[in-house]
């Protein structure tokens, strides 16, 4: 796994999404100021220009509105999670450590083989493609909606300030790159709840798998833990948005019908490395 070179905002993980869904358009997006209004993604001028994500700039939840405000040091929620910081240390080295390093990555691709365990069936582009897209454009709009509240939190990262190793190259970017809320966790936990809607069968394990997703930036140090769950709710609400989405439905049923044929097949994932997954994704307890 190739460690990831975060840009300065959001937004440019969000064009790396486009072009990973092999999307045309771009973005138009105005980082937030504290004091003003949020910024929201302009209106398309052209057909060309219009986000590949499921929702609109009318549609789309705003994370300032609907996540807790951002930890500032000295508070006590700050103080947590430096501590949680410098204890998650201890887990360098460890199978769950190098978990965290294979979550770094958020390409659609690599997200179907991270849930395939948790719905016991091999997930691949070529058997979910309508999943896949699904995944590449409500990570965007759940990045789309976390970003305001990164320009106006500008909140850095918990190794700037605390000794202590990362799962991933800290010179490649992400130290100029914003803590809260995290990306990383935002579009984890939306994809869960989408597979979970896709699998409802296998909701408890899949999203317990998000939930790690998630986590694993803890584990990685690259994000607190409070930013960790405002990633959540952020993506609690572009979730709850996407229902709205007539597109979003009409592919949720493909995605169903592939996955029905998906399971007729038969192809299931390792048993034994999903056995060890399930260990490895279970709550992380920090004493």
């Amino acid at each position: 796994m190739k460690p990831k070179a975060e840009a300065g905002t959001y937004a440019a993980l969000a064009v790396g999404l486009a072009v990973l869904v092999a999307c045309a358009g771009g973005i138009n997006q105005t980082a937030a100021q504290p004091g003003t209004a949020p910024a929201v993604p302009a209106a398309p001028a052209t057909p060309a220009a219009r986000p590949i994500g499921f929702l609109t700039p009318q549609t789309l939840p705003n994370a300032i509105a609907t996540i807790p405000v951002a930890p500032k040091e000295g508070e006590t929620r700050n103080t947590l999670d430096w501590e949680i910081f410098r204890k998650t240390r201890a887990l360098e080295g460890t199978p769950r450590w190098d978990l965290a390093k294979n979550d770094d990555s958020y390409k659609p691709a690599d997200l179907l083989k991270d849930f395939s365990c948790s719905i016991g069936v091999s997930l691949t582009p070529q058997n979910s493609p309508a999943l896949m897209g699904i995944l590449g454009r409500t990570t965007m709009d759940a990045g789309m909606a976390a970003e305001a509240a990164k320009q106006l939190y500008r909140r850095t990262r918990p190794f700037v300030h605390n000794p202590g190793n990362i799962c991933i190259d800290r010179e490649g970017g992400i130290a100029k790159s914003f803590d809260y809320p995290s990306g990383h966790a935002s579009l984890g936990w939306i994809a869960g709840l989408v597979v979970a809607q896709v699998a409802p069968d296998h909701a408890t394990p899949v999203l317990a798998r998000g939930r790690a997703y998630g986590e694993s930036r803890v584990v990685c140090g690259v994000h607190n833990m409070s930013a960790v769950e405002a990633g959540r709710t952020n993506a609690a609400g572009v979730f709850a948005a996407l229902q709205s989405s007539d597109a979003y439905r009409a592919e949720l049923a493909q995605a169903r019908t592939e996955l029905a044929a998906a399971r007729a097949a038969g192809g299931v994932p390792d048993a034994a490395w999903c056995a060890r997954e399930a260990e490895l994704v279970k709550p992380l307890a920090v004493d």
